[in-house]
């Protein structure tokens, strides 16, 4: 977990593999939206619930990694942009994926439970699946960014 990466950056290795699968989120939650538009529904929900808990589990290793390796501050002594720059991307990146997290945890919550019960979603599901959907490709867009700041450049 704390070897050297795969991506050939100064980054350790569980590094690499969480940027990885954030970088690929966005393209996985197309593809279990696509399900969707095809109406294989039970397709679409099993996806989504398969990528949002190792999206979970990724963010759990992520942050025991970042504590057990000392910090943020640790990583962004070794960048080329100043912390403070660093720190207001974290926070924008951190407010972003906390409120898309948590939507998508409602989201998924709630249309399973209604689904389960009636075979149908809510009215809304389509225009609550497009906001987590933009906000966790925005969450993922700023996480590979501040890997790029941190361990690039």
């Amino acid at each position: 977990m704390f070897e050297a990466g795969f991506l050939g950056t100064r980054a350790l290795w569980f590094m690499d593999l969480v940027t990885f699968w954030f970088a690929v989120l966005p393209f996985l939650m197309a593809l279990a939206i696509l399900f969707a538009v095809m109406k294989k529904y039970i397709v679409h929900m099993r996806l989504q619930t398969v990528v949002f808990v190792i999206t979970l589990l990724m963010v759990v290793l992520f942050e025991v990694g970042v504590r057990l390796t000392g910090g943020f501050a640790a990583y962004a002594q070794h960048s080329t942009l100043a912390i403070e720059a660093l720190s207001a991307l974290l926070a924008v990146h951190i407010l972003i994926a906390v409120a898309a997290v948590g939507g998508w945890s409602w989201l998924l919550i709630d249309s399973v439970r209604r689904y389960r019960g009636s075979g149908t979603v809510s009215a809304a599901h389509k225009r609550y699946g497009r906001w987590v959907f933009a906000g966790m490709t925005t969450t993922s867009i700023l996480g590979v960014l501040i890997y790029v700041l941190l361990f690039v450049v």
